[in-house]
């Protein structure tokens, strides 16, 4: 037999716990069964507000509040529009990574990165479509070409200037493409910059 749904006007916390187990999906029958229900999202509610309270309530506050304020240099950037030509999938692939609006990147110390996220402190530089330099042995098609690469790790050595002398802050480049990755890899760890591969 299905269960019988009586309107009754309760009070506003027990209305709120027929809410929250209605989305539960746990109908409050008439008579006894709805009461004993209730009773138990009573009871779960105050073991809950008990537990806020508790030791260990207590030490993940103390810990939040301690990681925010560990003070992060990078925090005295400024998010500013960017100001070289770049491509429709380098811009989509950048803000994939960085979580930045299209278009726009960091600006720390003089230095553009394209992304920084804060709760880490964590500057960013994301490459996107460099395979395209490269035949299928991983050498360059042209040898002016190298050139890009050059000018790449002059970038990464710019940047990790900066980011070594703000620590706690860290640098990580993202590349969409796996050769171009490899061939910057060696580079971009001696400078002590983290490097992923994320197609």
């Amino acid at each position: 037999m299905p269960a019988i749904f009586i309107p009754v006007v309760i009070p506003v916390v027990e209305a709120v716990a027929v809410r929250v187990l209605a989305a539960l999906g746990v109908g409050l029958a008439a008579g006894a069964a709805g009461e004993a229900a209730l009773e138990q999202a009573r009871k779960r509610q105050e073991e809950a507000d008990k537990a806020k309270s508790g030791a260990i309530a207590r030490t993940e506050a103390t810990t939040k509040e301690k990681e925010k304020c560990k003070e992060c240099p990078p925090d005295r950037g400024a998010l500013m529009p960017v100001n070289h030509h770049m491509s429709q999938n380098s811009m989509e692939y950048q803000a994939r990574i960085t979580g930045f609006p299209t278009g726009m990147e960091w600006l720390f110390e003089g230095k553009d990165f394209d992304g920084f996220k804060s709760g880490m402190c964590l500057l960013q530089e994301a490459k996107a479509e460099y395979d395209q330099f490269f035949n299928r042995e991983g050498e360059f098609l042209y040898p002016f070409q190298e050139k890009i690469f050059v000018d790449m790790g002059k970038q990464a050595l710019a940047q990790s200037i900066i980011v070594g002398r703000n620590k706690p802050a860290a640098l990580t480049y993202y590349f969409q493409t796996a050769m171009a990755c490899r061939y910057m890899k060696p580079k971009l760890l001696s400078l002590g910059i983290s490097v992923l591969h994320i197609p």
